[in-house]
């Protein structure tokens, strides 16, 4: 970092993280210096998701937080209270009971292209933790396939505590909309390039057990390419809709907007 190569900063316009009692997402907005709910549905278009530590710590009255990593088996988390006062160091499966005891919680970063009807498409991130992250590693698909969308939450209950999880949809994803991600997700890469290389978190490498790499929620993905267009698609403002028993996402839901 220097006057001629500043540090860039993160590229996302919200971070958004969803309320388990209420049942919607907020994110704060520094203009008004309030938070702000976003009503159901919400869709959006998957670029990244990384790990990440996040909470409330009731002796300091303040926020946790962490540095954000890939693979929680290999890449060192550093936990912190916003007042300080407490730190937090090691591989995940090390430090976890202290994280707990700490008041923070295994939470996903994902990074993703905000979309929607009368939505101007934006770099958003999402903080999923607690029921939205069960309700995340509990969808039945790969989110850089198709549009995510999140247009109810069922009730599920603890104890005395009642609570609400978002429940995640596929719907297509059109050609022209993924082309629009992908060069979105040019511009996070660049930043999370810069953000991962000012961070020596590597230790030696651990193998990955097949249910180690589902609770990271870790895809095995290629670069995203440009696709053809197909023949139809549900948004209805990129597409008419035409009847094609043959359609490679006939599977998916309908986008209702």
């Amino acid at each position: 970092m220097s006057k001629s190569n500043p540090r860039i900063e993160n590229p996302c316009k919200k971070f958004i993280t969803w309320k388990g009692d209420k049942g919607h997402f907020v994110y704060y907005d520094k203009e008004t210096e309030k938070e702000v709910i976003m009503p159901l549905p919400v869709y959006f278009v998957w670029l990244d998701e990384l790990a990440t530590i996040t909470g409330y710590c009731k002796k300091h009255d303040c926020g946790i937080y962490s540095n954000e990593v890939r693979k929680t088996t290999e890449e060192i988390l550093r936990v912190k209270t916003f007042k300080g006062g407490e730190s937090i160091t090691g591989i995940y499966a090390d430090i976890k009971d202290s994280i707990i005891a700490l008041g923070g919680s295994f939470t996903k970063s994902v990074y993703v292209m905000l979309v929607g009807e009368n939505v101007t498409p934006e770099l958003v991130n999402f903080k999923f933790h607690g029921s939205a992250f069960s309700g995340w590693l509990e969808k039945k698909f790969n989110p850089d396939e198709c549009t995510t969308g999140i247009l109810s939450f069922r009730e599920e209950t603890n104890g005395n505590i009642n609570y609400k999880v978002p429940v995640f949809q596929a719907f297509k994803l059109s050609p022209d909309t993924d082309q629009l991600a992908f060069s979105m997700d040019i511009e996070l890469q660049e930043y999370l390039k810069e953000y991962k290389a000012l961070q020596p978190e590597k230790e030696t490498p651990k193998i990955e057990t097949v249910e180690e790499i589902q609770a990271n929620g870790q895809w095995v993905k290629e670069s995203r390419k440009q696709v053809s267009a197909p023949e139809f698609s549900d948004l209805p403002w990129e597409y008419q809709e035409k009847k094609d028993p043959v359609d490679p996402y006939a599977k998916k839901d309908v986008l209702p907007y």
